[in-house]
């Protein structure tokens, strides 16, 4: 399902790499660290669960657009400078983060997510036009 915004904002894609248990967080940030991720009026519930996951996949997304394997999120407009964040959170309490900013283009990133053992977070930014290519298809 794709959301239409109000107004136009850069979109971020996400493709799944790799990640093993854990909960998986992805949202944008300005340059003062606040939170800027455009969230659709008729998500359900709690608006946390729209931008985190099962680390192992996608497929647990809270109406969030995921569409043949990309997760698609949007800023709240297209002037705003961000930084994309990525959290991961174990089940005994660790927690690590990365982030990849100074973005003001639409952008994709490959995520690792890892919620096991050495628990880490990894964003790889990849080519946008073929992330784009891939959710289309």
């Amino acid at each position: 399902m794709a959301f239409i915004l109000a107004t136009k904002a850069y979109e971020i894609l996400l493709r799944y790499e790799r990640g093993q248990e854990g909960s998986c967080c992805v949202w944008e940030e300005d340059v003062y660290r606040n939170f800027i991720t455009f969230i659709p009026s008729n998500v359900p519930g709690d608006h946390h669960y729209y931008y985190c996951f099962d680390c192992s996949d996608f497929n647990t997304t809270n109406g969030a657009d995921f569409r043949n394997g990309i997760l698609t999120y949007n800023t709240i407009d297209n002037t705003t400078t961000y930084w994309v964040n990525l959290g991961v959170s174990s089940d005994n309490g660790d927690y690590r983060d990365t982030h990849n900013g100074g973005h003001d283009k639409d952008t994709c990133f490959g995520t690792i997510g890892d919620g096991t053992g050495s628990v880490f977070a990894y964003l790889d930014e990849l080519s946008y036009d073929d992330c784009k290519k891939i959710r289309d298809a």
